[in-house]
């Protein structure tokens, strides 16, 4: 070993008092951070704090006739997207129902189409819409806007027969 590496790995009192056992431990505890800082921002850019691949999420129905698109993660009041797409029964209109206990923490900021009819009852959201112009399915599109951070689980029922449960991160 070279005679002034091994000077240079010593502990010494002059001019300043290192231990090099300690510099050495610093020297680790700046490696593993660094590397966790660039873990961080590689996942922070995949979507793991909001949009990005991480934070896609599709859930869909057994019977195939409901599907929800919808964002994993999100950051509190910013726009949550979520696309449902539907293959209603042939009836005249069909039935979206959104629920959760925290339901009322979500501003809908946009709904489209509109539903002819929306109503609100005890941490449900009601969508009817007229299934004529939709018989080879339909596909509503929310954006949200969660008010608080936490965990929220939310269901999603087609017809009061079929329904799909996510939930969404949301991020302070």
């Amino acid at each position: 070993m070279n005679p002034d590496r091994q000077d240079e790995e010593r502990s010494r009192d002059y001019p300043i008092q290192e231990n090099m056992r300690w510099q050495r431990v610093e020297w680790r505890i700046q490696k593993i951070g660094g590397i966790l800082l660039l873990v961080l921002v590689i996942l922070g850019a995949c979507g793991l704090f909001s949009k990005g691949f991480l934070s896609d999420g599709v859930v869909t129905s057994s019977d195939g006739a409901l599907r929800v698109e919808y964002e994993r993660f999100g950051l509190r009041d910013s726009d949550i997207a979520m696309a449902i797409r539907v293959r209603p029964a042939h009836h005249d209109r069909f039935t979206l129902t959104l629920s959760g206990e925290e339901m009322d923490n979500f501003q809908i900021q946009s709904l489209q189409p509109q539903p002819q009819q929306a109503v609100s009852k005890s941490n449900s959201l009601v969508l009817i819409y007229s299934s004529s112009s939709f018989r080879e399915g339909a596909t509503v599109w929310i954006g949200s806007q969660a008010q608080q951070f936490g965990r929220y689980p939310v269901t999603v029922t087609l017809d009061d027969a079929t329904s799909v449960h996510f939930t969404h991160w949301i991020y302070p």
